[in-house]
């Protein structure tokens, strides 16, 4: 089996996977979907919560874990395969970057999977998708 190196469009670095690992802790995780990237400093995760898919319905394409991260600023939603393989990482500060791999690739059995990345901002006007520009006040 091979494994190819590729490069995610929202990354500067080649990828293999779903889970970037690291030695050494970074100061932020990237969570990497089709549209965005987008950034939280490690050290804020407040807490996770792994629990059913609730949209799984028994689907055999659909992921059947759903891996909530909770930040001051936002929910950060993780879909996918045996996301429990992630969790020592993800506490012990070691994972620097989560790409969304929505068609699965070669399946790795000890490697977790993530399909899909869905970040709900809890401040809308703070890291809005969809940010309004504020008009300049004159001087």
């Amino acid at each position: 089996m091979s494994l190819k190196m590729k490069l995610h469009p929202l990354s500067h670095k080649p990828f293999t996977g779903s889970i970037e690992l690291i030695r050494s802790q970074p100061h932020f995780v990237e969570f990497i979907d089709a549209e965005r990237l987008w950034g939280f400093p490690i050290q804020q995760l407040e807490q996770f919560v792994l629990e059913e898919n609730p949209q799984h319905e028994n689907k055999r394409t659909s992921p059947p874990h759903q891996l909530l991260l909770v930040y001051p600023e936002a929910l950060v939603f993780l879909r996918g395969w045996r996301l429990e393989l992630m969790i020592g990482s993800l506490v012990s500060g070691h994972i620097a970057c989560v790409h969304a791999e929505k068609h699965l690739g070669t399946l790795i059995l000890d490697e977790a999977w993530v399909s899909e990345i869905h970040v709900v901002p809890l401040d809308s006007s703070r890291l809005s998708s969809n940010p309004k520009p504020t008009p300049a006040k004159p001087t």
